[in-house]
């Protein structure tokens, strides 16, 4: 029997009866990977390596400098203003005429004779002034201690150098060096009542520390030359000088008037 005789004959009676036996199919259910499986069994994911980045790092950081470098360079000069240039033959001022410089020229003279005799007269009010000053004090009974007003004479010990400038002040000040300090302005004479020229007397100087302040009283002594010959402290703040001076020394007393001469008869 061919394949078509079949297909008419035997097919057509039988093709029912094999289509009831058949079972219904469900559709496929989807896979579901096995997620029991060891991590082993799993792929490994490819991971960025660490250099990889900083090379990528390094070479974004060398191209930014590299930017900043063209900007830098293409970045114009700062602009300067420009220089005053030097005055030219054309930008001075010409000449006056003769009669123009003569006026500037007695002004400029009579400006300069105004501020020498401004000066002189400073000179001379600052001279009254001082001899004001100086008649002011009392020299002595004959005016023999006037010499000293104009003066200054210094001690050097072991530590300090000490000036003194007669009728003004008292200082001292280290011997290696520093600035001074006031022992005292001029006060007034010290000494007894009956030789009240024998002493001086220097006040008001520089406060001691949680003490009063400085004072110096000048013993005056009698010798062929001025000079200081000694400076202590007998009290705390208070000062002891003695000045040998010519002044200080007593008036010889008158010669007797000599015998007059008889002639003999």
């Amino acid at each position: 029997m061919d394949a078509a005789s079949f297909h008419d004959r035997v097919w057509a009676a039988i093709r029912d009866k094999y289509q009831s036996e058949v079972l219904p199919t469900s559709p496929p259910v989807p896979s579901v990977p096995d997620l029991t499986e060891s991590k082993e069994e799993q792929p490994p994911v490819p991971q960025p390596s660490q250099p990889v980045e900083e090379e990528e790092e390094e070479g974004e950081t060398e191209e930014e400098e590299e930017e900043e470098e063209e900007d830098f360079q293409e970045a114009p000069p700062p602009l300067t203003p420009p220089q005053p240039g030097s005055p030219t033959k054309e930008d001075k001022m010409p000449p006056y005429d003769e009669q123009t410089q003569a006026f500037i020229d007695a002004a400029q003279e009579a400006r300069n004779k105004f501020e020498e005799a401004e000066r002189s007269l400073k000179d001379m009010e600052e001279s009254i002034r001082n001899l004001e000053q100086e008649i002011s004090f009392d020299f002595g009974p004959n005016g023999e201690f006037a010499y000293l007003y104009s003066q200054c004479y210094e001690l050097t010990t072991n530590e300090y150098v000490y000036r003194l400038c007669p009728f003004k002040l008292v200082s001292q000040k280290p011997k290696l060096g520093g600035s001074p300090t006031n022992l005292g302005t001029w006060g007034s004479w010290a000494g007894p009542e009956h030789d009240k020229f024998s002493a001086m007397k220097y006040e008001q100087g520089t406060g001691c520390w949680q003490g009063p302040n400085r004072s110096t009283t000048v013993r005056l002594l009698c010798g062929k030359e001025t000079v200081v010959t000694s400076t202590t402290e007998p009290s705390r703040c208070e000062y002891l000088m003695e000045l040998m001076t010519p002044a200080a020394c007593p008036e010889p007393p008158p010669e007797p008037p000599a015998d007059s001469e008889h002639d003999e008869l």
